[in-house]
C-alpha cells in the first residue's frame, strides 16, 4: 500500500523490520555526507557552508535519536517521513550554498549522499546507492 509523505512523494508501507533497516541505512549516507560536510566546512572557510554543516549536524542527531528509539523497540510512525522532509531542507540549503559558489564539487558529493539517503527514507532506494 501507497501513501504520501509530507515531502510529496508516496511511500510504500513496510514493516516494522524493513522499516528499521531503511532508516538506518538513511542514516548511514546522512552522515556519509555530514562527514564530507565536516572537513569541507574545516578548509572552506565559508560561513554558508559552516551554517549548512550546522544543519546537517543538527538533523543527524535527531535521525540518530530516532533510529535508536525504532531499534529500541519504539515503532513510532514517521520516523522516515520526517527524515525525509529533514533532507529535503537540507538537500535545499546545500544547494543553494553551492548556486553561491562557483560549482563546489565537494557540496556536490554531499548533495548526492543526502538524495541516496533520502530515497531510503522514502523507502525507494535507488539501485546505484
Amino acid at each position: 500500500m501507497k501513501t504520501v509523505n509530507p515531502s510529496g512523494r508516496s511511500q510504500r508501507r513496510y514493516s516494522p523490520q524493513h522499516q528499521e533497516v531503511l532508516a538506518v541505512d538513511a542514516l548511514c549516507h546522512m552522515g556519509a555526507a555530514l562527514g564530507v560536510l565536516e572537513l569541507h566546512a574545516e578548509r572552506a572557510g565559508s560561513a554558508m557552508v559552516c551554517a549548512a554543516r550546522d544543519l546537517l549536524r543538527g538533523y543527524h542527531a535527531s535521525a540518530d535519536q530516532a533510529v535508536a528509539s525504532l531499534q529500541a523497540g519504539d515503532r513510532a510512525a514517521g520516523v522516515l517521513p520526517q527524515m525525509s522532509q529533514d533532507l529535503g531542507y537540507a538537500i535545499e540549503v546545500i544547494d543553494r550554498v553551492n548556486d553561491d559558489a562557483p560549482d563546489d564539487l565537494v557540496l556536490y558529493a554531499v548533495t548526492c549522499l543526502l538524495r541516496s539517503a533520502r530515497s531510503f527514507a522514502d523507502g525507494q532506494p535507488r539501485e546505484s546507492a
